[in-house]
């Protein structure tokens, strides 16, 4: 599926997700972009018509805030071939049926995050699997294959780095700062040193009101095992993976009593939401009793405010579609928690 793709800045003051039909019924989430983000014109190349006749799709474009994305981009996800097999061709007269091959070694991957602040010039390619972190920038012409670090500017095929826009020292204090997540008013209110090449002085000013800040996210007491995995829950997301993270994680470690899945539920929601939790608890035993498994599975209820805590007592990360996803990378990144792609195949 190859779908044209703009997002015009005066058109997007908030962060939206865009829809499509796929001729299904549902509409399907094809990308999730920031505020104040723009995208030119470019084009998803996506394999998302290929699976979701199953109900989910190997797909996941995430734009954050003060994204400019310059014209003919190109996002490439969910388009690999299993070069581990004997045939890289996908003809139906290589399989017994048509159904998906859940059992190879080989990831597809579906996934593209590009965070916040970040620049993308003329003619770029992002491929699957790619995070874009924090104040990159993209040089023309590109083909990232790659994460980029923060503020790293990169350019060629493949993308390789050039330079940093800053020194370490002040990379590390706006990545505390993080301005992108400050509130319109605020932004307006400090205007004046968006306009600045001195950053030195931004950083002067903001850097231990941020930093402040941080110390005071709250330990919350939560239970820990040596690879603890952390799956924000997707009811209400067209789609929802919520399911397919849950059997697979049980699947893949049944057998091993170190590996732990949080699966994070707002307490707000929970609250309103008392069904959905009751049918979660149902799920989960039935996958208990079918696997039998010695690895866990649990489930944390807890106030919005303490989400960020939770990335602390975290080993890996699972990524869905929502709004969220973005953010949630940042919390990750700043505590060396790996990122894990919640729509490819399989997830672990």
């Amino acid at each position: 599926m190859i779908l044209d793709f703009s997002v015009p800045f005066t058109t997007n003051p908030e962060t939206n997700i865009y829809y499509i039909n796929l001729g299904i019924g549902d509409k399907f989430p094809i990308a999730c972009v920031g505020r104040e983000s723009y995208i030119v014109g470019g084009k998803i190349t996506s394999g998302a018509d290929f699976t979701i006749s199953e109900g989910y799709a190997i797909h996941n474009l995430q734009v954050g805030q003060f994204v400019s994305i310059a014209h003919c981009s190109d996002f490439t996800m969910g388009l690999g071939h299993d070069y581990l097999n004997l045939a890289t061709g996908v003809s139906k007269l290589f399989k017994e049926n048509n159904e998906y091959n859940y059992d190879s070694s080989y990831r597809e991957k579906g996934q593209i995050l590009i965070q916040n602040d970040v620049w993308l010039g003329h003619n770029v390619t992002v491929m699957a699997g790619v995070t874009i972190h924090n104040g990159a920038i993209v040089a023309s012409n590109s083909h990232v294959v790659k994460d980029v670090p923060p503020y790293a500017i990169v350019g060629g095929n493949p993308a390789k780095i050039i330079k940093y826009r800053f020194s370490e020292e002040i990379i590390d204090k706006l990545l505390t700062i993080q301005w992108w997540n400050w509130s319109s008013d605020k932004i307006i209110e400090n205007n004046e040193f968006f306009k600045s090449e001195d950053v030195v002085a931004f950083c002067n000013k903001f850097y231990y009101e941020a930093l402040e800040n941080k110390k005071k996210v709250k330990d919350i007491q939560m239970q820990k095992m040596d690879n603890t995995y952390l799956f924000f829950m997707d009811f209400t997301e067209p789609y929802a993976i919520w399911q397919r993270v849950i059997r697979e994680f049980i699947k893949k470690f049944k057998l091993k009593a170190d590996h732990l899945l949080i699966l994070y539920i707002d307490e707000e929601f929970a609250n309103n939401n008392t069904e959905a939790i009751h049918l979660l608890n149902k799920f989960i035993a039935e996958q208990l009793v079918t696997e039998n498994p010695i690895c866990s599975v649990s489930i944390c209820i807890e106030n919005k405010e303490n989400e960020r805590a939770m990335f602390r007592k975290t080993d890996y990360f699972i990524t869905n579609r929502s709004k969220s996803t973005i953010l949630h990378s940042e919390y990750a990144y700043e505590n060396k928690v790996k990122v894990i792609s919640g729509v490819d195949m399989p997830i672990f």
